[in-house]
């Protein structure tokens, strides 16, 4: 059939279409990848007083100790009790608020105040910690089991450099954090942002053609419109479509064809660059169910042009991009079933790309294959689509 994607054997010998794909799905991980940095709150939010969070389905409480921030489970070893809920009666400790079992900066128990100084409890319980750093207005924290890896492997650039303006808001979304990753793999915005503010005034084709490649290091997938068809079509025994509109004046295509670049890349990070700003959105799991979006903005500008990036985010990208923009995603989010059959066709070739990188890395989180947390690269041999 024209457009449907072709037939590809599955382990075992079998046969199923790339079209429905659902044995692909089966393989992804719903709570999230763990070897990995997350943005997991605002760095102003932090305090010397304990919050709680809640990631890939872990529960942490962030703290600070002589200013700097400190990341532990956050469910104390004895009864459960929320670390969160703890005290900071010693500088470099946390003590938990039900019977005062107290911890180190390093996770190790110091104390049981409610046993008095003799327990026996000391160097004998231990409280889990997770690595943090803190950039760029953000903590981020590592959730894997293994040694933490440079935050510069995990985290785009743009949200490192000391020297570019950021902005970011984060939102809380009821649903699974993959539909707002696939997202951004497809031709969904000719559609669903036609009448979006951000592309208003902007001339946006009938159709256009997916082209997507696997990334050099095998961690991602990059993406382009590889044809775009004319502003208006005629679809047999149907119609013109779209209506045409006078206001539409702003050209979308470059020399080359392509109308915007992107990037989807793990853990769960998708980066789209626009004429005037890098948009990064973190998609973080709060549970199978739930997930946490950082939404980043940044460039990196001074002077004059450094002002006039301030007043375009302030007075326009804060609201039309980040906010209306990505409420017309979450509509679709939110009322998609993830888990019905789907029958998948040419322009969802990087969403294929995709789900095979992620089924890799998440085999060999649990140990069931070489995939990324080895060491090893993803050749684009290995994912390969139709």
């Amino acid at each position: 059939m024209e457009g449907q994607v072709d037939v590809e054997p599955e382990a075992g010998g079998s046969t199923k279409s790339k079209g429905s794909r659902q044995f692909l799905k089966d393989k992804l991980p719903r709570a999230g990848l763990k070897e990995f940095w997350y943005p997991a709150a605002r760095a102003k939010a932090v305090g010397e007083k304990p919050i709680a969070v809640k990631l890939l389905g872990d529960e942490v409480a962030l703290f600070r100790d002589g200013g700097k921030v400190h990341a532990v489970h956050n469910r104390c070893p004895h009864r459960g009790l929320p670390m969160s809920m703890g005290k900071r009666h010693f500088p470099g400790t946390i003590s938990c608020g039900y019977h005062g079992w107290t911890f180190d900066m390093k996770g190790n128990c110091v104390a049981a105040l409610n046993e008095g100084p003799c327990s026996r409890l000391p160097g004998r319980v231990n409280l889990r910690t997770y690595p943090v750093e803190e950039r760029s207005g953000i903590v981020w924290i590592f959730m894997g089991d293994k040694a933490p890896k440079p935050i510069e492997e995990d985290v785009p650039a743009e949200l490192l450099d000391k020297d570019a303006i950021t902005y970011f808001h984060v939102e809380n979304w009821d649903f699974n954090w993959l539909p707002g990753l696939e997202n951004l793999m497809d031709t969904h915005d000719l559609f669903v942002h036609r009448n979006s503010p951000f592309y208003l005034f902007t001339k946006i084709p009938a159709w256009a053609e997916v082209g997507s490649e696997v990334m050099a290091d095998g961690r991602g997938v990059a993406y382009h419109y590889s044809k775009v068809g004319p502003l208006q079509e005629d679809y047999p025994g149907l119609g013109k479509w779209p209506k045409r509109v006078w206001w539409r004046r702003k050209r979308i295509a470059a020399p080359s064809g392509e109308y915007l670049t992107a990037e989807l890349r793990l853990p769960g990070i998708t980066r789209v660059g626009f004429t005037t700003l890098m948009f990064i959105r973190y998609m973080v799991p709060i549970d199978e169910n739930s997930c946490r979006a950082f939404l980043f903005s940044t460039r990196r500008v001074t002077g004059i042009r450094a002002l006039f990036y301030r007043a375009y985010y302030h007075l326009w990208a804060s609201w039309s991009l980040l906010k209306l923009f990505i409420g017309q995603d979450t509509v679709v989010f939110g009322a998609q079933d993830y888990d019905a059959p789907e029958q998948l066709s040419a322009p969802d070739n990087g969403i294929i790309k995709w789900r095979r990188i992620l089924a890799s890395f998440a085999a060999a989180e649990a140990g069931q294959g070489d995939g990324g947390s080895g060491g090893r690269k993803i050749s684009k041999i290995d994912v390969a689509a139709a």
